[in-house]
C-alpha cells in the first residue's frame, strides 16, 4: 500500500511527477487483474465441483439410510 502524504501539496511540477512515480508501482495493470480473475475462476471451479461432489455423496448416503429404515420398519 502506498505511503499516506500528509504534508502540504508540492508546490514544483518535478515534485509532483517524483510523487506519482513513487505510487506507481502498486498498482496494479490490466494484465495484473486479468491474471488474477483467471486464478480466482479456476479456484472458485475447484470448489464448485468439490462442492457437487459432496452433495452427490450426502444424498447418496441419505437415501441409503431412508431405504433402510423403510426396510426395517415395513
Amino acid at each position: 500500500m502506498p505511503p499516506i502524504i500528509t504534508e502540504e501539496r508540492p508546490s514544483s511540477t518535478e515534485e509532483r511527477v517524483s510523487r506519482i512515480e513513487g505510487v506507481l508501482g502498486h498498482l496494479a495493470t490490466k494484465a495484473d487483474v486479468a491474471e488474477l480473475r483467471a486464478e480466482i475462476l479456476a479456484e472458485m471451479a475447484k470448489s464448485e465441483a468439490r462442492n457437487v461432489r459432496w452433495l452427490i455423496a450426502i444424498i447418496t448416503v441419505a437415501v441409503a439410510v431412508i431405504t433402510i429404515i423403510v426396510r426395517l420398519m415395513g
